[in-house]
């Protein structure tokens, strides 16, 4: 499934979250992969940031610089998605 769809499956409420770790320390994600699909979770309700819970920042370049990963979730599972992913075993 696109990466698009994967932001409205969690903005029409068929899923609580949508994680994406990056593959590698150094990869960063295009823009044009997760704007418009952040912006249709965001105003649904969800909350989208990177895996370290920093908003994504569209005004650095074609990639998404100084971000890793993604996670959109519902506002009260955003949270301890961030801690398990943050924990040794996430």
């Amino acid at each position: 499934m696109d990466s698009q769809a994967k932001y409205a499956v969690v903005a029409r409420g068929d899923a609580d979250c949508y994680v994406r770790r990056s593959p590698t320390p150094e990869y960063r994600e295009c823009i044009w992969d997760h704007a418009a699909g952040a912006l249709v979770a965001a105003v649904a309700g969800a909350r989208v940031t990177d895996v370290h819970g920093r908003a994504f920042d569209y005004s650095l370049g074609r990639r998404l610089e100084g971000r890793a990963g993604v996670v959109c979730a519902v506002p009260a599972l955003h949270g301890r998605v961030l801690e398990a992913l943050a924990s040794p075993m996430g």
